[in-house]
């Protein structure tokens, strides 16, 4: 079956469903209609409620009719699906308007009691499509959609903190109920695909069968004749061949004598005038064969009809047997290593927890995992990384007891299941873990891949159950929960599960959720940092990103921007702060007092290394008409362990336009004087770690001392972060380093904030150094 004519017999198959289930929904519908109808009597009006009854049971009436018209209609081909679905669908949408309705006509004011039944009918009522619409997930929608929200509405504008908390309850019901739709409506197209697949392979099979019997129709087949006393009188060669013997040996052989007797009962009925017929197993005493077999037997008459013996026809079928078993154990066996797959796990994981539900003996799922894999797959080749994985199969084997269970979930990723443990969680666990540690020690042990040595460590997770706590994909969840735990722990180790694992787990979801939440809202503000030179005269500014978030408040940019990276986020964010920071400045250049101001811009690797990236900064330049000579992008030392070469021609080409940039965090990463020589760089940036303890750290005297000269041998202007106190500001300008940053001069400040830090220190004043501080300024860290 083509992938058209399955899409098309899954559609068929969906609708029947939907039709064939109709009937026990539209009489719920009208029972709940009724039993509203009376519950609302003494509160609405009775036009409204006539009226509105009686269009329910109108549309089901005809949608009744319409199910009964489909089940006995002689036109429900495939062709004409698509029209059946179409008027179910219209049916759906009557009845749903009709029901939502309801919610604004059958809503009394202020009987709260009624309010309370009318809400509780539609909740029932749209939870009765989860299942009965299910199949067809439009139906489904539009049946919930439409019978919740005008009711969601009805609560939200009665404005009250109850009715608003009903809304939104609702509201959040109607989403748990569409996501429902859409699970239940694939778990019900798998199934039915599944089923059309059999139906498929059972007709090819049947199909293989038919031609088989055609074949032999005109193929050599094992023919013997027999007389009464059941001695062979004929055999012609390939009977003899599937005995495994001669002719010769097989005339003459009385098979009354023979050990296996499962074939006489069809040699009798013969001699008696019947046609028998025997399929199974054949083991000759006389030979080496052991076949299956396909035997038919009829009565062999002499001219007057009387029975003179019998005439077997027989076919060797081992061929077809050790391919059913194939198929069997391809269904149910991981075919490289032996093992039983996922699909024999799950049925073997609830037979598990179903016996410790009974025993209330706990048992124990492993999930483990080698290290480094990939590696040797990647090294070696996937016939080696094949040979790995057999042996681990042999060896988790041997670890086990009779009645524990190993698996193959696929790749290098194995499952163990052990049971009847002990009652007690402890004792329970420690049950667990000395078989876990033998897996260990065992898989640890040499393996011989073709003459290469090899040796492989694993991470083992282990979650302990009680009967039906958690389902089977929960338990296997947190087992790999906990593998991964016990990999950040060291490999070759193991880790039990522990609900905190769980929730890190959800909070980092929720972080990663609240911060795309944060990118298409845009809740992030720049704060500036000023930076000044040794003639106290501000040379620019950083530009430092902020997140406000609605709930947890301010969240430091150590937490957001690692999982911003991560995730691929920090690409828009960082074409925002950039976008952002070229609008100001073409604000700035528009003021004599601030026109030569420049601005600095962290750039992410990710970022950096974006295909259109200086397209990007060249279209913004051009957008903004600012100076590009003021726009300072500072990259990170990670960015050059990427691609040195790669490197050079970015930077080059937004050199061309007159970006300058500058190495941030400078002796901290992967600092390296092949680097700095061949980077075009403009200025390095002193790490504030070494800026820090200058006063008092010899060892952060001397670094700094290196790298401002080493800075000036290589023609490269300096700027040291994180400056807080006059006694480092000395030292940095006894030792040549004449641009600075930190709170000793201004601390992040918001826009208005800075321009007025900015425009006073600016003002003229005398030759004397002084500091500009920020204590009368708003600061929001």
């Amino acid at each position: 079956m083509n992938t058209l004519d399955k899409k098309t017999a899954i559609q068929f198959e969906q609708l029947r469903q939907l039709y064939s289930e109709n009937i026990i929904p539209l009489v719920n519908s009208a029972i709940l209609a009724l039993i509203l109808a009376v519950m609302q009597r003494d509160v609405i009006s009775s036009t409204v409620l006539v009226s509105w009854f009686s269009s329910i049971i109108l549309i089901i009436v005809s949608r009744t009719i319409l199910t009964l018209s489909y089940q006995r209609s002689s036109s429900r081909s495939k062709n004409r699906t698509y029209l059946w679905l179409l008027r179910f669908r219209l049916g759906i949408l009557i009845s749903a308007v009709v029901w939502g309705a309801a919610g604004f006509l059958l809503f009394p004011a202020n009987e709260p009691q009624h309010q309370m039944f009318l809400l509780f009918t539609l909740a029932g009522l749209t939870a009765g499509a989860v299942t009965s619409y299910a199949a067809d997930v439009v139906s489904a929608l539009i049946f919930s959609v439409v019978v919740l929200t005008p009711i969601i509405i009805r609560l939200f504008l009665v404005g009250e903190s109850l009715y608003l908390a009903m809304s939104l309850a609702s509201t959040l019901y109607l989403g748990y109920l569409v996501i429902n739709f859409r699970h239940n409506n694939r778990n019900i197209s798998d199934n039915i695909l599944l089923r059309l697949e059999a139906i498929d392979r059972e007709a090819t099979v049947k199909t293989s069968e038919e031609h088989y019997r055609l074949l032999l129709s005109y193929s050599p087949v094992g023919i013997f004749h027999y007389d009464t006393n059941f001695i062979i009188t004929y055999s012609n060669t390939h009977f003899a061949e599937i005995l495994n013997s001669s002719v010769e040996s097989v005339i003459g052989l009385n098979i009354k004598a023979i050990k296996h007797q499962a074939v006489m009962p069809i040699l009798s009925n013969a001699l008696e005038g019947e046609i028998g017929i025997y399929e199974g197993h054949y083991i000759a005493s006389f030979s080496t064969a052991d076949v299956w077999i396909s035997m038919t037997c009829a009565p062999f008459k002499n001219s007057k009809g009387v029975i003179i013996g019998g005439i077997g026809i027989v076919q060797d079928i081992s061929e077809r047997k050790i391919a059913e078993e194939k198929i069997k154990n391809l269904a149910f066996y991981d075919p490289l290593t032996g093992l039983p797959n996922r699909r024999f796990l799950q049925a073997r994981l609830n037979q598990a927890l179903a016996t410790s539900a009974n025993t209330e003996r706990r048992g124990a799922l492993l999930f483990l995992d080698l290290d480094h894999f990939k590696l040797l797959n990647d090294s070696r080749g996937h016939d080696i990384g094949d040979l790995l994985l057999k042996q681990v199969a042999e060896r988790l084997s041997a670890c086990l007891g009779e009645n524990d269970f190993v698996a193959r979930l696929g790749g290098d990723e194995f499952l163990v299941l052990i049971e009847n443990l002990s009652e007690h969680p402890f004792e329970a666990c420690a049950q667990t873990e000395l078989v876990a540690r033998n897996i260990l020690i065992s898989l640890n042990q040499l393996y011989f891949l073709d003459q290469y040595e090899y040796r492989n460590d694993s991470s083992i997770g282990i979650v302990i159950f009680n009967g039906h706590d958690h389902s089977q994909d929960e338990l296997i969840k947190q087992a790999d929960i906990a593998m991964y735990q016990a990999k950040k722990i060291g490999r070759n180790n193991l880790c039990f599960f522990n609900p905190l694992m769980q929730e890190a787990i959800t909070a980092r979801i929720e972080f990663e959720h609240d911060l795309r939440k944060a990118v298409e809202n845009w809740q992030f503000y720049l704060y500036y940092q000023i930076q000044m030179n040794s003639s106290h005269h501000p040379i620019g500014a950083e530009v430092l990103i902020r997140w406000c978030h609605p709930q947890r408040g301010f969240v430091p940019p150590a937490e957001f921007i690692p999982l911003a990276e991560e995730t691929g986020m920090i690409v828009p964010i960082g074409l925002w702060v950039l976008d952002s920071a070229c609008a100001q400045l073409k604000l700035w250049q528009q003021e004599p007092l601030t026109r030569n101001i420049t601005l600095s811009v962290n750039v992410s690797t990710k970022q950096f290394f974006q295909d259109d990236f200086v397209t990007q900064i060249q279209t913004i330049i051009l957008n903004y008409g600012i100076k590009s000579s003021l726009l300072k992008l500072e990259l990170t030392e990670s960015v050059l362990v990427k691609s040195i070469e790669e490197t050079i021609v970015i930077m080059d080409a937004l050199i061309a336009i007159g970006i300058k940039f500058s190495l941030d965090d400078f002796g901290t990463g992967y600092s390296s004087l092949q680097y700095l020589k061949r980077l075009p760089l403009y200025q390095l940036k002193i790490d504030q770690s070494f800026i820090r303890d200058l006063a008092v750290d010899s060892d952060d005297q001397t670094i700094v001392r290196t790298i401002i000269a080493m800075a000036d041998k290589l023609h490269l202007n300096v700027i040291a972060e994180g400056v807080e106190t006059e006694e480092q500001r000395q030292f940095l300008q006894d030792n040549g380093c004449v641009n600075y940053q930190g709170y000793l001069f201004g601390k992040p400040l918001v826009l208005d904030d800075f321009e007025a830090l900015l425009k006073q220190s600016l003002a003229p004043t005398d030759d004397s150094f002084s500091v500009i501080t920020t204590a009368d300024f708003s600061i929001d860290r």
